[in-house]
């Protein structure tokens, strides 16, 4: 069976991560994850992540680069996650399909309950960029 790919987005805005939680009502309801969602048929990941921002979020972003590639197994399914870097267009973001979302700086991240898949993607924003890490 082929995974289900799905897009996240890492959006960043003066040194804080955008993120979300998911409606009670939702499978893994509760949960908080990088704004993104389900590709449809013959839509790109750019044009995905744009469309999934503005519909969840209200909130126009540019797509620039390719954060990770995360493959994942939950128990009804397999998920192919492209992640990648963002950014807002504009300041004003509206809840539309989520309960809510904040600003978050990396090295808090680990606090949030997030989804599994998004796991491997707290790890990479919570270490120092290469250039950095070798001072």
């Amino acid at each position: 069976m082929q995974p289900l790919i799905v897009t996240a987005a890492i959006i960043g805005r003066a040194g804080e991560i955008l993120i979300t939680r998911r409606p009670e009502g939702k499978r893994q309801g509760g949960l908080w994850e990088f704004p993104g969602g389900k590709l449809e048929g013959g839509e790109s990941p750019a044009a995905c992540l744009c469309r999934e921002i503005r519909e969840e979020l209200d909130l126009a972003i540019r797509v620039d680069t390719l954060f990770d590639v995360v493959h994942h197994r939950y128990e009804w399914g397999a998920v192919l996650l492209l992640a990648y870097r963002c950014t807002p267009l504009s300041a004003t973001i509206r809840n539309l399909q989520v309960a809510e979302h904040r600003w978050v700086p990396p090295e808090a991240l680990a606090g949030f309950p997030f989804l599994a898949a998004d796991l491997p993607l707290l790890v990479r924003l919570s270490q120092p960029p290469a250039h950095e890490s070798s001072r």
